[in-house]
């Protein structure tokens, strides 16, 4: 590309003169910026502003429970590092006019289309390693089990965008000043499409692996759509740069390459956290119920409240179940989230019996009403199971209703 420097003391050229030029030196037919192309930005600000619109309201409702077990966190992350990435499309596949700020070739080619490109798929990558670390390998996704594999990942992202940033401009990506327009170097564009697919190779392995999460979660279906659509880019990314190296000049290519890369990658986040988030706005107290019921019939009870409640304990005592299957109420107190007393005598006889305190006990403000006439609680020191079997208390013996 440093043969192009002998044009850099030339005034730029303008309009059909652009034009012609570009097509001797590339040879190929240029369709120059125009209308349809503020019309693909326009499309892909309002996919953007709609996926925030979204998850502001997921963060809204942040506490509740099937939302919260989908990783808030990392898919916010993985939203905002859409936005730079779609700023770098928009200057890289020739959206917009290589003049003023877009001229800083190297800037939007590596900070911000390479370098959140990277990271967005990276953060795909880590929330399926959380999922896999919490509900297949039974260990918390804390501490260094967090903090070790972020850190490394981000430290060989950063440390590739500093070498690009570092070694000849004519090595990564330049601005030929007299066709105005950003040259990128083969072998940058190659090495660059070449590593995007490591970070997705893994996302592929832990997809494989927490294939057997059950339906409380509904990863399998999940994983597979973000799968398909993360090799969707994939592809199409690798098959454009290898075939069409100078694919910005034609709108087919430049105007599918944008809409695909900012479609899919917000289209990943809406699936992740779209149907939860459907319950909770047209469903919300009625499929929380059968999230937690489901939840213990699969067996992750336990692995979702250590990770979500910040309960220490593994098994499932009552403790856990006060914290995981209960709600505070405005009062302070705490009412029996799934409005059914026997789920809770169920689940003490099934993990050999404890105590039954006056937490279980709906609050004056409850709307709970006991379904049996002869049910009754008692207080903190004669409540235990063991009083159930005593046909002297006047109590019935739950174990034989279960």
């Amino acid at each position: 590309m440093s043969e192009l420097a002998v044009f850099d003391g030339l005034p730029p050229l303008e309009g059909a003169a652009r034009v012609k030029f570009l097509e001797s030196m590339l040879k190929t037919k240029i369709q120059d910026n125009d209308g349809s192309d503020t019309g693909v930005i326009i499309y892909c600000a309002i996919i953007l502003f709609l996926t925030g619109v979204f998850l502001s309201f997921v963060w809204f409702n942040r506490k509740y429970r099937p939302l919260r077990a989908k990783t808030i966190k990392l898919c916010t992350l993985m939203y905002l590092a859409t936005i730079p990435w779609a700023l770098g499309d928009f200057q890289m596949n020739g959206l917009v006019s290589i003049k003023g700020g877009w001229a800083h070739c190297r800037f939007w080619v590596v900070w911000m289309r390479i370098l959140f490109s990277f990271l967005y798929s990276t953060l795909v990558t880590l929330r399926f390693y959380a999922l896999d670390r919490i509900f297949i390998q039974g260990k918390p996704y804390k501490g260094r089990a967090l903090y070790v594999p972020a850190i490394s990942l981000f430290i060989v992202l950063l440390g590739y965008c500093l070498t690009c940033q570092f070694i000849n401009v004519y090595h990564v990506s330049y601005y030929f000043k007299y066709a105005s327009i950003c040259v990128v170097d083969d072998r940058y564009r190659y090495v660059s499409v070449g590593l995007i697919w490591v970070p997705w190779c893994g996302v592929l392995f832990f997809a494989f692996r927490i294939r057997s999460i059950q339906s409380s979660f509904n990863e399998l279906y999940e994983s597979l759509f973000t799968c398909a659509l993360g090799f969707l880019i994939l592809i199409k990314t690798t098959v454009v740069h290898a075939t069409h190296p100078y694919y910005l000049f034609a709108k087919g290519f430049r105007h599918s390459e944008t809409i695909i890369d900012v479609t899919a990658t917000n289209l990943i986040v809406w699936i992740m956290l779209g149907y939860p988030a459907y319950q909770c706005l047209f469903n919300r107290e009625n499929y929380d119920r059968e999230w937690a019921k489901k939840l213990r019939t699969d067996g992750y009870a336990s692995k979702y409240s250590a990770e979500f409640d910040s309960t220490p304990n593994e098994t499932t005592s009552y403790s856990r179940m006060n914290d995981s299957m209960f709600e505070h109420n405005k009062m302070g107190t705490k009412d029996f989230y799934d409005k059914d007393p026997l789920d809770t005598i169920r689940m003490l006889s099934a993990n050999g019996g404890g105590t039954l305190t006056s937490n279980t006990i709906p609050s004056p403000n409850s709307v709970y009403r006991p379904p049996l006439s002869n049910l009754e609680f008692g207080s903190m020191n004669d409540g235990s199971m063991d009083s159930f079997d005593n046909p002297m208390d006047g109590r019935t013996d739950f174990r034989r209703i279960i």
